[in-house]
Formats: C-alpha cells, sequence, structure tokens
C-alpha cells in the first residue's frame, strides 16, 4: 500500500501482470486514481475503496466472494 493507501502494484485489467506504477492519485474522479502498465502500456484507472461506511457490507453481492 502507498502512504495514500492505494495499493502499490495492482493487477492490470488488460494483460493482468502487476508490473504497474501509481501515476496519479486521482484520476478523472476524486473516487479513482490513475495506474501505468508498463508490459502492455496501457492506463488503467482503479477504485478508490477501503471497505468502511455506508454500503461498505457487500454479502450477497454476485463476483464479491
Amino acid at each position: 500500500m502507498t502512504g495514500a493507501g492505494l495499493p502499490t502494484t495492482p493487477s492490470c485489467p488488460f494483460c493482468e501482470e502487476r508490473e504497474t506504477e501509481l501515476m496519479n492519485a486521482f484520476g478523472s474522479h476524486a473516487s479513482v486514481a490513475t495506474y501505468w502498465c508498463r508490459r502492455c502500456r496501457s492506463p488503467f484507472e482503479i477504485l478508490k475503496w477501503r471497505g468502511t461506511g455506508v454500503g461498505a457490507d457487500r454479502r450477497g453481492v454476485p463476483g464479491d466472494g
């Protein structure tokens, strides 16, 4: 995790590699961060989700194991 609580090397959604780096802690919206994949050379955004507060209980949501 970075100092901002963001993942250091999230998986790229395009090639699934972890050769990624944080480009901007504030992407197109304050709720996303922009990363760059060094493997496939694609930018991607991830949601900043800490899992606390309203709506944090996601039991029963498909795909949330």
